[in-house]
């Protein structure tokens, strides 16, 4: 058996979700993949994935190999840029997971990144959960809040506060908040999901002052994507991200409110799988994510409320 183009067989079905799909990006009969996958479970001694006529899954032995076989990938995409160049330097498709509070700065800045790194292609998807670098097949997650998983790598990048906006029309219809508990006279736009609880107890501080106000929900948005649009498009209060927020109150989209009042920050991760070969396509991001942390932080208030 060739081990090496069993691997790359392996992550590529991992990556793709099926046999079919992976057949197509590897330009091989399914029946092949599938073939020289069951022989390297046979050569392994294992299962390496979980299959369901609806569904394909990655045992536990599965989701090890996994990460060992991508870095073995990995190592040698960047042993051939090194033979090549002379140097590592970044190259090939580096796949992103990010925040959707990054959305705009991401995707804004994606530019300028690969002006900088012209040897690279990004994949971007919506993820904050560290499950997705295994799930998606992803080099990086841009994640915000605190990690528990110590068998990931976490570079903090920096953090991130939130800040109380709503659309200036609201505000002119609704009022303009000037305590934390006018709040309770206006509706929010929350993240989450009805069935669950949601995130509707808004703490604050002022010097030693702590309020907490029960804001009553008038949107709930699955997962938190698209709470920015709908706060853009006069839905109610939201608690947002400043460097998600500063970019839309600096247009005039959004209006921040009770600015003398603190809502609170999360700390702000570059995720990266447990290894010890970084290749430099994610050194690379992992900085220009960093940069783009700093830029977005709001250091001073955002405007007049």
């Amino acid at each position: 058996m060739d081990k090496f183009r069993a691997i790359k067989f392996f992550c590529r079905v991992v990556e793709a979700k099926s046999f079919a799909a992976a057949a197509h990006l590897l330009q091989a009969p399914p029946s092949v993949v599938s073939r020289v996958i069951s022989a390297l479970e046979t050569d392994l001694k294992c299962t390496l994935f979980n299959r369901t006529t609806r569904r394909l899954s990655l045992t536990e032995a599965g989701v090890a190999y996994y990460d060992r076989s991508r870095q073995i990938l990995l190592d040698i995409e960047e042993a051939d840029s090194v033979a090549r160049e002379g140097s590592a330097r970044p190259s090939g498709t580096l796949r992103v997971g990010y925040h959707p509070a990054f959305r705009v700065l991401l995707l804004r800045g994606m530019g300028e990144y690969l002006a900088q790194n012209a040897g690279v292609d990004v994949e971007l998807v919506i993820a904050n959960s560290p499950s997705t670098l295994v799930e998606e097949g992803l080099d990086v997650v841009l994640r915000i809040g605190r990690l528990s998983d110590s068998s990931l790598v976490a570079n903090r990048l920096g953090s991130t506060e939130y800040v109380t906006c709503a659309a200036p029309a609201y505000l002119d219809r609704r009022g303009r908040p000037a305590h934390p508990g006018d709040l309770r006279d206006h509706v929010a736009i929350a993240p989450g999901r009805r069935d669950e609880e949601l995130l509707t107890q808004w703490s604050f501080t002022r010097l030693e002052e702590h309020e907490t106000v029960e804001v009553p929900v008038a949107v709930v948005i699955r997962d938190g994507v698209g709470v920015t649009d709908a706060c853009i498009g006069e839905g109610g209060v939201a608690r947002i991200f400043d460097v998600s927020a500063a970019h839309h109150v600096a247009n005039g989209e959004l209006e921040a409110i009770i600015q003398d009042w603190s809502a609170g920050s999360q700390d702000v991760y570059a995720l990266l799988p447990g290894r010890r070969n970084v290749p430099a396509k994610v050194r690379s991001f992992v900085e220009f994510a960093r940069s783009l942390v700093r830029a977005g932080h709001r250091r001073t208030p955002i405007a007049p409320s």
